[in-house]
């Protein structure tokens, strides 16, 4: 029987995650949770919570023993692959065996980080983070501005610095390569075949099923409310501070 090929998914919040996550889960043999380390919840596949009889709020039972944890997610013989999120807030001392284990293959999904933060602020101001075809549309105008809190989005910038600066310097220093996924290619059939190749798969698909419905997209000018003071501080901003964006 051939083994199991264990996988990571580095990301971080508004870039898509859930979105290729599902994708990938249509691939045969597929089973990718999520945040599996989120502080509020316990990411797992939906069907994966009764099979390892730990609930989503199960976290004190998921932190009692973090290593014993991981190795149950990725004991799963029945599965081709397996694999799960990490989140920069996730980096936790448990993670690290993992992102330094050359057995356990890296992909890294980004984003611009001003439209992930952006994302962010609407989900929050809203209440809506993810519109699905099969339920009905959220009432009102859920897409009103926001206003583009400067102080959080360095603190945001900063985070996501560190998190990319960890990350490198683990995968460089054991010599791991990584396949990295942008924000605007992951309905791309294309760019799910070539990861489930990478993967050492060769299954391949024409099209995602979905019922993720994506807004149209709108210029920062109809989203901030705050705009000119938005646009004066990416005037003013060091190209060094902008570290997440290259």
């Amino acid at each position: 029987m051939q083994s199991c090929q264990k996988f990571v998914l580095l990301a971080s919040q508004r870039t898509g995650s859930q979105a290729l996550n599902r994708h990938l889960n249509q691939y045969e043999g597929m089973v990718m949770h999520g945040e599996i380390f989120n502080a509020g919840f316990v990411g797992l596949r939906s069907d994966y919570h009764e099979k390892l009889s730990l609930p989503r709020e199960g976290v004190e039972m998921r932190d009692a023993d973090p290593e014993q944890f991981i190795a149950r997610i990725f004991d799963a013989p029945a599965a081709r692959f397996v694999g799960f999120h990490i989140f920069p807030e996730q980096t936790r001392p448990a993670i690290l065996p993992v992102l330094e284990d050359q057995s356990v293959k890296k992909l890294w999904l980004v984003r611009n980080p001003v439209a992930s933060f952006v994302s962010l602020l609407e989900a929050e101001a809203s209440g809506v983070w993810a519109v699905h075809a099969s339920d009905p549309l959220p009432a009102g105008d859920y897409r009103k501005k926001v206003r583009f809190d400067i102080d959080r989005f360095n603190a945001y910038l900063h985070e996501l610095n560190l998190f990319r600066a960890k990350i490198k310097s683990v995968l460089f220093e054991t010599g791991q390569p990584y396949f990295p996924i942008h924000y605007s290619d992951i309905a791309d059939p294309l760019v799910g075949n070539a990861i489930i190749a990478y993967l050492g798969g060769s299954q391949r698909l024409d099209r995602f099923e979905t019922d993720i419905l994506k807004p149209p997209s709108r210029p920062f000018a109809e989203r901030i409310e705050n705009y000119w003071e938005f646009t004066a501080y990416f005037r003013a901003i060091s190209t060094e501070a902008l570290y997440a964006f290259g």
